[in-house]
């Protein structure tokens, strides 16, 4: 038995995030429950029921910078074997941001070439933002 669980080491404010969980040789579906805390304070959760393997989504809310604790844990009825695994790791929040991609027209140049780019800007949803970068 075990278990693997794949997450962000940042997680973006204001964006559903994806929590990979794998559960191995499972014979049961699992309850998996997940809670990003700050300070001490749950400020999002969520869960799902995996059978060997699932993706939970976890709403963050917006506003949030710094660091967090994100708790996983899996369980299923109590009267057969109760907590199956339950494990925190560290987060970093930041807040949502953009992104700049740069795109030439050829993938390598000889000296004194002329050098054609395109730049633009995405969210980190990756959706274009209105504004023309020059």
């Amino acid at each position: 038995r075990g278990y693997l669980i794949a997450a962000p080491s940042v997680f973006r404010s204001g964006v559903e995030e994806a929590i990979s969980v794998t559960i191995f040789n499972s014979a049961k579906e699992t309850t998996v429950q997940i809670q990003l805390v700050v300070k001490g304070e749950t400020v999002s959760r969520s869960h799902g029921t995996v059978l060997d393997k699932g993706t939970i989504k976890l709403k963050v809310p917006p506003g949030l910078r710094g660091q967090a604790h994100l708790k996983v844990w899996g369980n299923r009825h109590l009267a057969e074997e109760g907590h199956i695994f339950h494990n925190y790791t560290t987060v970093t929040i930041d807040s949502k941001g953009s992104s700049v991609f740069i795109q030439t027209d050829k993938p390598v140049y000889k000296p004194k070439q002329k050098v054609l780019i395109n730049l633009f800007m995405v969210t980190s949803d990756l959706r274009p933002v209105n504004d023309r970068v020059k």
